[in-house]
């Protein structure tokens, strides 16, 4: 499916909207359940906006031929691929140390920091994969 970035975003941004609506009129005593349930809402809400609007933008676009050769160039593609390489690296190194930065000033417990560090694992452990699968099929 060509659209499938587009779909999943717009997916996520319906989603979204809809644990906001949840959160900000207290569905089913959900706001109640989180300390911090009624600010939720807001969070949710910008994100759901940002979600929807990138999703439809996704979807209306149509690339022009120029465009679609332009992307599919091989050095286009190699060049996206080293940006997108040192970006995961600089992710990998900025998340831990941002968690534990948080973690010693006191705005996030330890149960956050061990979900953040978890994410981190399984982000890496799917970029272990990904490498696995490629050498494969190369």
């Amino acid at each position: 499916m060509k659209n499938q970035p587009a779909v999943i975003t717009l997916s996520l941004g319906i989603l979204f909207t809809l644990a906001t609506v949840a959160f900000a009129f207290n569905v089913a005593g959900v706001s109640d359940a989180l300390p911090l349930g009624a600010q939720a809402a807001f969070g949710l809400g910008g994100c759901a906006f940002a979600l929807v609007v990138c999703g439809i933008a996704a979807l209306v676009q149509k690339p022009t031929k120029a465009q679609i050769i332009e992307q599919t160039d091989e050095r286009n593609v190699a060049i996206g691929n080293l940006a997108a390489t040192k970006a995961f690296n600089l992710f990998t190194v900025l998340v831990p140390v941002v968690a534990l930065v948080l973690w010693v000033l006191g705005q996030v417990t330890l149960a956050g920091v061990l979900a953040i560090i978890t994410l981190e694992v399984v982000v890496f452990a799917a970029y272990l994969v990904f490498i696995a699968r490629a050498q494969r099929t190369m």
